[in-house]
């Protein structure tokens, strides 16, 4: 099957543009062949596709092709996207310095929450085990429940699909009616809790992250053992965290950045939560 999937055309496509980029000012016919290890009439078919869409120039009548700005600025405007790490990195920091634990970030991405990025805390010998890639269950992680209270109905029933809500402690929600309610809740006050809904004595609080439309399409949550959670520490870790995700998504919005991702059915994989 990965066989089939692979396309050649796109390998030697790519082959040519890297030699390309790597050629300045220009690089004959021949050359580029030899360079790339394609016949010339197959090289000169896609040198003229690409010189077609603006990316390649004939620059002189002997054959000698260049690539032109609209491929240099690709690569440019590549470069300077800002990436959702590299924004939210700071905001994660600031939070588990003032909290003095572990400030997570995770990302929406086809149709599961994964974690994508961690400031941790230093601070106390007893910490939670948790690791970047785990994936978060929407019904019973803090950071799943914040982004899926923003799903449209359609979307949650997609990716929560027609079976039984999977428990991992006796206090996870088990009841689709319960979870639609708590999930009413978290859009309304802008944060949502797993209080031993995945690990037994570990507390998450998460809030949503938006991106420059106003999708919720990413998280932050703070993770803390209970038995350091006073309701004077609850507090204080909704409102840091409401604030750090807040300040990203004001962040994202100043870079005008637009998440790319798409709706897919969730993998029947084992997840974890935060």
């Amino acid at each position: 099957m990965a066989a089939r999937n692979y396309i050649e055309l796109v390998e030697k496509t790519l082959r040519v543009l890297e030699s390309l980029s790597e050629s300045e000012p220009g690089i004959a016919l021949g050359e580029l062949a030899a360079r790339v290890g394609l016949v010339k009439s197959s090289l000169f078919r896609i040198l003229f596709t690409l010189s077609k869409l603006g990316y390649v120039e004939k620059v002189s009548p002997d054959g000698v092709y260049a690539s032109t700005h609209r491929l240099q600025a690709l690569a440019r405007k590549s470069m300077r996207r800002p990436s959702l790490i590299g924004i939210a990195r700071p905001r994660l920091q600031e939070m588990c310095a003032k909290l003095r634990e572990s400030a997570w970030l995770a990302e929406w991405r086809n149709g599961t929450v994964l974690m994508i990025d961690v400031a941790e805390s230093s601070s106390h010998a007893l910490q939670l085990a948790l690791n970047l890639g785990d994936r978060c269950p929407l019904h019973a992680s803090a950071l799943g429940k914040v982004i899926a209270s923003h799903l449209s109905r359609a979307e949650l029933e997609s990716v929560l699909g027609k079976g039984r809500l999977a428990r991992y402690t006796k206090r996870t929600i088990s009841s689709r009616k319960v979870l639609l309610a708590q999930l009413a809740a978290i859009r309304r006050d802008g944060y949502g809790l797993n209080d031993e809904e995945t690990i037994p004595g570990a507390l998450a609080i998460g809030a949503p992250v938006f991106d420059s439309t106003g999708r919720a399409f990413a998280a932050v949550s703070v993770t803390a053992p209970t038995v350091r959670c006073s309701p004077a520490k609850r507090h204080e870790m909704i409102d840091e965290t409401m604030r750090a995700a807040s300040t990203i998504s004001e962040d994202l919005a100043r870079v005008e950045f637009v998440a790319s991702f798409r709706m897919t059915e969730t993998e029947t994989e084992k997840t974890y939560g935060s």
